[in-house]
């Protein structure tokens, strides 16, 4: 089953992600939020057995392989090839992200004590853009995060992502 719903509303997300220039303003939010990806789909990696190609795997094929998206819904995220957008969302990870979308509540009803994986990344492009990875490290324009090992990801403890603590790390930049 397809939850084409919550698929469309993270397409809307990822389609509305541009790079505006507040990247630096939110340089400390948006390592925080990436330190955030990498552990929680660092978990999910190992709960599914994802570690191949983490911390960019298809988390979702993992959990259901038959999750189907719309063609068209997908193209909706191609780059438009006329952006001078120097970190944008990658097309292949926002396609990966809106895969897990559609699985609606089936990974919380087989592992209710991991966190959704993707919405530290979604909030990370929403303060600014999207990345790059170079040499084993996210570059976030004015800021750079290690990806480090999967296990070494895994075992750190969740990092607040609320809007109230995101804001209050970029006030003190």
């Amino acid at each position: 089953m397809t939850d084409t719903a919550a698929a469309e509303r993270v397409v809307e997300r990822l389609v509305a992600v541009h790079w505006d220039g507040t990247a630096r303003a939110h340089r400390r939010s948006r390592a925080r939020l990436a330190r955030e990806f990498l552990r929680r789909t660092a978990q999910w990696a190992l709960a599914v057995g994802a570690e191949e190609g983490w911390p960019f795997s298809d988390l979702a094929s993992a959990v259901d392989p038959k999750v189907v998206v719309d063609p068209a819904l997908l193209a909706r995220l191609e780059l438009d090839p006329s952006s001078d957008d120097p970190f944008p969302v990658p097309p292949q990870m926002a396609a990966v992200i809106v895969r897990w979308a559609a699985l609606g509540d089936l990974p919380r009803q087989q592992f209710p004590g991991l966190e959704d994986p993707y919405e530290p990344l979604l909030a990370l492009f929403e303060r600014g853009g999207g990345y790059a990875v170079a040499n084993g490290f996210i570059e976030l324009a004015f800021i750079s995060v290690p990806i480090r090992s999967v296990t070494e990801r895994a075992s750190l403890e969740p990092l607040p992502i609320d809007e109230a603590t995101l804001d209050g790390l970029d006030r003190e930049s």
